[in-house]
């Protein structure tokens, strides 16, 4: 770097010599001109003529103001003609020569700090700085406040206090964009070495412009390219977390925030009103993408580290308890392409998420009724095949600890792809079907067999809750056969629910179940549903990717598992 900065100033002198031989010199153009004097007897009054000439008229434009002059021909417009060819020469060598200083201003490094005293030095400049900046914005406060009153003696508060609050970023911008630049852009020698083992050379120092939580500010960094790999890196894009972004890690937790939580255009007036920063929709999409698929990736890495033998033992967990279900998301034609679906078409319009919770029971209420506990819950979801949902949902119970509790048990609906996962993954595990699952598929027959009579199936359909109750679906099975029997009945839907019904018998001995203080109900998880993606993902108008609805499920899990700051702490510390 040394040795091409010394070949640079060399040129450079060259150039100021070039410059001391220019001479004389002026500004300005030289045109030839045609006129016609408008007598109607004179020959250029013809068609065809050009005008009495050749004139030869100097003009430039000097701040706004227009000159001119007509020169004879002779010696008076070949000086005009040399002074304004000295003039191009002049500004041609002023280009080269600030092009040239720029770029030995890019090579040169600035000063490290090698001793306490330059630190000192700093301290004592920083807040000088700040001081000035703070006053400017007093003055500029007090002015405006002095001019209202003066006008109206009326006092906006809101107004007030929404400017103030500009004001503190303003300063707060300033003084980081200072801390941030301190160390001279973050120059680490002539040649460093990037974790491939590549040899990257210093070329120049760059400007990165980056959004902060306080306020866009300009950040200086030493830039290092490799020729052999064609790669180059600024290592302290590296350090400050803004590889490939201009928005720091504050913003993009922000913006993530509120990509999880509302409609991307919405986001983006809350960070404008509640932070004063100002994002594009787009922009908000793309980082909660992009975070949301950092946040998976933070989870699935803690899931299978919970995975290896040698986990240490802690303190054992009486009932942990797995629930799944499944709920359909709006998607872009693409993702339902070759699949089917109950719309008239035959065309699926919906993609199925898999979502599953993990939660702990430690005991009792003085009524008997299970208790969850408090913090305990914990959600893992994506729109992805059985089989590899069951492999998540598994790493996150492992995660929670499941080789420490005494009992596991599993809730699900019918699904069958629930109860393969559950003999698979959480094989001796207790399983229940949810117990207003359940009770929906009785009230089908009830309604099908005796729904013009609504005592008769109030009736009948109470006589099936009892018995579910009671922890005889053998009885329930019996009923739903008899009704088959009957005129009028829909055969096929109660050989359907009998069958239902039939498979499940063992999932449902509710009695025994609460007989132990358990849960026979996943309304943790149907609330899950509603909050981790109804809310977000189907609301009027949405239709995802796979890819984006993954990533927005994994914040919203992230989020409401009471996770976010561990990953954001994962963050900093890596």
């Amino acid at each position: 770097m040394k040795e091409a900065i010394e070949r640079l100033e060399r040129k450079r002198s060259d150039l100021y010599k070039k410059l001391q031989e220019v001479g004389d010199f002026r500004r300005g153009i030289v045109s030839v001109v045609y006129r016609k004097c408008g007598k109607k007897n004179c020959a250029c009054a013809k068609d065809g003529h050009p005008g009495h000439g050749p004139v030869h008229l100097w003009n430039t434009t000097i701040k706004g103001k227009s000159y001119a002059k007509s020169l004879k021909l002779g010696p008076e417009l070949q000086k005009y003609l040399d002074e304004i060819a000295g003039h191009r020469k002049f500004v041609e060598i002023c280009e080269e020569l600030v092009v040239l200083n720029e770029r030995i201003c890019d090579l040169r490094p600035l000063p490290e700090m090698e001793n306490e005293q330059e630190l000192v030095e700093l301290k004592k400049k920083l807040p000088e700085s700040v001081q000035q900046e703070v006053q400017k914005e007093v003055e500029r406060i007090v002015g405006r406040y002095v001019a209202e009153r003066s006008a109206d003696g009326g006092f906006d508060l809101e107004s007030f206090e929404m400017s103030l609050r500009s004001s503190m970023h303003h300063i707060g911008c300033g003084l980081l964009e200072k801390l941030v630049n301190a160390d001279g852009g973050g120059y680490r020698g002539r040649v460093v070495t990037d974790g491939e083992g590549h040899r990257h050379e210093f070329v120049d120092y760059r400007s990165r412009k980056l959004l902060t939580v306080l306020g866009p500010l300009v950040v200086s960094r030493a830039y290092y390219y490799d020729s052999e790999s064609g790669s180059g890196f600024c290592p302290k894009d590296r350090d400050l977390d803004i590889e490939g972004t201009s928005y720091s890690a504050g913003v993009r937790r922000l913006m993530s925030k509120v990509g999880a939580w509302r409609p991307f255009g919405l986001g983006g007036e809350d960070l404008y009103e509640l932070a004063d920063i100002r994002v594009e929709a787009k922009a908000i999409e793309r980082v909660s993408q992009m975070v949301g698929n950092q946040v998976e990736a933070f989870h699935t890495a803690e899931g299978k580290a919970a995975l290896p033998d040698d986990v240490i033992p802690m303190q054992s967990i009486p009932r942990m308890y797995v629930c799944m279900d499944g709920t359909g998301v709006p998607v872009v034609k693409k993702e339902t392409v070759g699949r089917r679906g109950k719309g008239e078409d035959g065309q699926s319009k919906t993609r199925e998420v898999k979502l599953g919770c993990v939660f702990t029971q430690t005991g009792v209420d003085s009524s008997g009724n299970p208790v969850r506990d408090e913090g305990s819950t914990s959600y893992t979801g994506a729109i992805e095949p059985a089989d590899v949902f069951g492999r998540r949902i598994y790493e996150e119970a492992m995660r929670r600890g499941m080789r420490r509790a005494k009992e596991v048990c599993v809730i699900g609906d019918g699904a069958s792809w629930i109860w393969n996962i559950a003999d698979e993954q959480f094989y001796g595990a207790t399983q229940i079907i949810d117990l207003y699952h359940a009770r929906e598929h009785y009230w089908n027959v009830a309604k099908a067999c005796f729904g013009q009579d609504k005592g008769k199936m109030h009736q009948w359909a109470e006589e099936r809750r009892r018995e579910l109750d009671n922890g005889r679906p053998e009885d329930v099975v019996d009923a739903i056969i008899r009704c088959s029997l009957l005129p009028g009945c829909d055969k096929g839907l109660c050989e359907k629910e009998a069958g239902y019904f039939e498979r499940n018998k063992e999932r449902m001995r509710y009695a025994d179940f609460r007989e132990r203080g358990m849960f026979v109900g996943s309304g943790v998880l149907e609330a899950g549903c509603r909050t981790v993606v109804a809310q977000r993902l189907k609301q009027s108008g949405m239709h995802w990717t796979v890819k984006g609805a993954n990533s927005i499920i994994a914040l919203r899990c992230s989020i409401l598992s009471n996770r976010w700051e561990e990953f954001w702490e994962h963050r900093a510390a890596a």
